[in-house]
């Protein structure tokens, strides 16, 4: 994480965790904005405002960030936690492919070796890839 988080400094990453644990584990460590529901909607507003002008540059939610949520500012996603399904990992991606002029985005999934994270991790990026095919075929 600490290693993904230089590499993008000044950059907009949302890092997406699988539950609040892990998002307030992360925050602590690495000095981020935690979004969880255990932060009432003004606070979290707030600090949607900061991210958008890049007062803050990180975020970190378990769910929140999930569902209705547009930053097109956002450039990475790191995932962290490969126990999602397919429609959440989307929901997630779908947050850093918001267009934005002169936008590249890179999603990060982080997963642990010899687990069943990595098989799973496996079929989400390959229905990603048949999700992008049929919307090309139906355009």
């Amino acid at each position: 994480m600490a290693e993904l988080l230089r590499a993008h400094r000044g950059q907009k990453i949302l890092v997406f965790t699988p539950d609040n644990e892990t998002a307030y584990t992360i925050a602590r460590d690495h000095l981020v904005m935690p979004l969880t529901c255990d932060i009432e909607r003004k606070e979290r507003a707030a600090a949607l405002d900061l991210f958008r002008n890049g007062e803050l540059t990180v975020l970190v939610s378990s769910r929140v960030l999930n569902e209705g949520l547009d930053v097109p500012e956002a450039s990475v996603a790191i995932v962290v936690g490969g126990s999602q399904g397919e429609r959440e990992h989307v929901q997630r991606v779908g947050r850093i492919l918001r267009p934005a002029p002169g936008k590249r985005a890179i999603i990060y999934e982080l997963v642990a070796t010899g687990t069943a994270e990595v098989d799973q991790a496996a079929r989400r990026r390959a229905g990603l890839g048949r999700r992008r095919n049929a919307q090309r075929l139906s355009a």
